[in-house]
């Protein structure tokens, strides 16, 4: 059964060597939507055209499968419920060298990156990314679309729900609960529980008072 890549950034070249390591394949190519690299390759994989042609490009190419190479949350959403309505399955990735119990459930579409930690009993929902080395531990329950950067640390029993950003090299204490869409500034220690649709930073973590702040600044880019 053929997959398909939506995004062609450098998301999309770590998925690819990660698809490769853990066997995944055939690979059909990639989609995007910058007209500029329609018939390019990336790591000698083709881009077949914008995402608003996957229908036609299913039947043509057999594709069954689809994989979701954008970091952003609300995009990534975006694409993957794009995907299911045109019948295609979200495979779930794990990295020959990462490691996650065999207790814990990952929801579809789910990626763990190399040397990440995925502890016993730990749910995770759709769409999520445990991104290169991180470390999630027992009895942790996190929503969909969540993305854990780099070299985080979430100790034991710990909530996030949909959406939310964990940003790199985050500590979180156990049994802290953190609400859907919330940013967790890079490098921060949260040690009391974080409402949704608001931003922390700091050692400790504080609240700042726009939720505007560039999630771009504080999200990984792998």
């Amino acid at each position: 059964m053929a997959v398909v890549i939506y995004g062609a950034g450098g998301q999309a070249r770590v998925l690819l060597e990660l698809m490769d390591r853990a066997g995944i394949c055939p690979i059909a190519g990639l989609v995007d939507d910058d007209p500029t690299l329609e018939g390019t390759k990336i790591e000698g994989v083709p881009v077949l055209g914008s995402i608003d042609r996957l229908g036609s490009l299913v039947r043509v190419h057999r594709i069954h499968r689809a994989v979701i190479a954008i970091g952003n949350n609300a995009l990534r959403k975006r694409f993957a419920e794009h995907a299911k309505s045109i019948g295609l399955r979200l495979p779930v990735l794990i990295h020959p060298h990462a490691y996650v119990s065999p207790t814990a459930h990952l929801g579809d579409g789910t990626v763990v990156f190399a040397g990440a930690i995925v502890g016993a009993h730990v749910q995770i929902g759709e769409g999520s990314i445990i991104n290169t080395r991180a470390a999630i531990d027992h009895d942790s329950m996190l929503g969909d679309f969540v993305h854990v950067a780099p070299g985080a640390t979430l100790c034991g029993s710990i909530t996030v729900g949909n959406g939310t950003l964990i940003g790199a090299g985050v500590t979180i204490i156990p049994d802290i609960i953190i609400g859907n869409e919330a940013i967790i500034g890079a490098g921060a220690t949260v040690i009391r529980d974080v409402g949704s649709h608001t931003t922390v930073v700091g050692c400790p973590a504080h609240e700042i008072p726009h939720h505007g702040v560039r999630a771009a600044a504080l999200e990984a880019r792998v």
